[in-house]
């Protein structure tokens, strides 16, 4: 065995237990203080000079799918991509740096809205909306984009927003004249960050729905044998495996592309199709199922409005398919 195949089945089993550790702390149902502390999950991905561990992508989107698979009711998701997002050179950024790290700030992103940002002193003040602000009534700190850079709002006037998942919690974040520190110069960086992060808790959320749709049709019988062994059940089964794999793939592409050209346009085609194959399985699974899939009880709604809210935020696919072209030159 050469170096190279050393050094890649040891990250491969570095991979393994990371994900096994996460998902049999995310069974217990670990609240935020446990989740911090316990783990350091919101330190993965922020640098040692912060607080953080320094970790790539990859690690944070293992953590993201299983906390998908999951249905984690955290600002997890949020708080990373916002800490992701900023530039650690900028003075502003660095000083957010390890309260995000350590989990005492929770951060969210304002990124599809209207926004304008004036100089004022050695900062800035901000006028606009955001709607569909994931984790906005939590967040202490949120990243505010004007379309070109990142702004700091760290005292967010946020109007509670009904949704369709009740999982996890929106808001409207409005600016009127707010205060802002400018925390990175690339606007459109935040936006893939996000893309991948939806995407890669998407592929949890279709993997677990699927998950216990085959154990139903293992375990179900009818005419006295399980569900499993009638051929129209396993076809479809098997298409839904298919578009499951396929979003694995994009996905994993985009999270190993991080930090390369390639990744402006890995990162949205990666969140939809993830997020294309999320709500295709999660709305079979509910059919699959049987009169069980349509309960309140049961988690099968719950993936599928998951699914649905991760499929519709950020771009919804007509949108997506039309940054994917213009990024392409088409």
């Amino acid at each position: 065995m050469t170096l190279e195949q050393e050094q890649k089945q040891e990250q491969e089993q570095e991979h393994a237990a990371l994900r096994e550790s996460v998902a049999a702390f995310f069974s217990t149902g670990a609240d935020w203080g446990r989740l911090t502390g316990e783990l350091g999950l919101t330190a993965l991905a922020i640098g040692e000079d912060h607080g953080g561990f320094g970790a790539s992508l990859v690690e944070v989107g293992i953590v993201l799918e299983e906390a998908g698979a999951a249905l984690l009711h955290s600002p997890l998701l949020s708080t990373t991509v916002a800490a992701l997002a900023l530039d650690p050179d900028l003075p502003a950024a660095a000083s957010l740096l390890p309260a995000l790290a350590a989990g005492d700030l929770i951060g969210a992103v304002a990124l599809d809205g209207s926004c304008t940002a004036r100089p004022d002193g050695d900062g800035f003040v901000l006028d606009g909306s955001f709607a569909h602000v994931l984790d906005a009534e939590s967040a202490g700190v949120v990243i505010v984009s004007d379309g070109t850079a990142l702004y700091a709002v760290t005292d967010p006037d946020i109007r509670p927003q009904p949704t369709l998942d009740q999982t996890r919690g929106q808001g409207t974040l409005v600016l009127w004249q707010a205060p802002g520190r400018l925390v990175a110069r690339d606007a459109a960086r935040a936006q893939d960050l996000l893309h991948a992060a939806l995407a890669a808790e998407s592929v949890g959320v279709a993997r677990a729905s699927l998950r216990v749709t085959v154990e139903h049709l293992r375990t179900r019988e009818q005419f006295g044998v399980p569900l499993a062994t009638f051929q129209a059940l396993r076809h479809r089964v098997a298409d839904l495996h298919v578009h499951l794999e396929q979003a694995v793939s994009s996905v994993w592409y985009a999270l190993r592309a991080a930090g390369t050209s390639e990744f402006a346009t890995a990162a949205p085609l990666a969140k939809l199709i993830a997020t294309e194959a999320a709500w295709t399985v999660t709305r079979a699974s509910i059919q699959l199922l049987g009169g069980i899939g349509f309960t309140w009880e049961h988690d099968a709604h719950r993936f599928l409005k998951r699914a649905t809210a991760n499929r519709l935020l950020a771009g919804d696919p007509v949108a997506l398919r039309r940054l994917l072209l213009s990024r392409a030159g088409l």
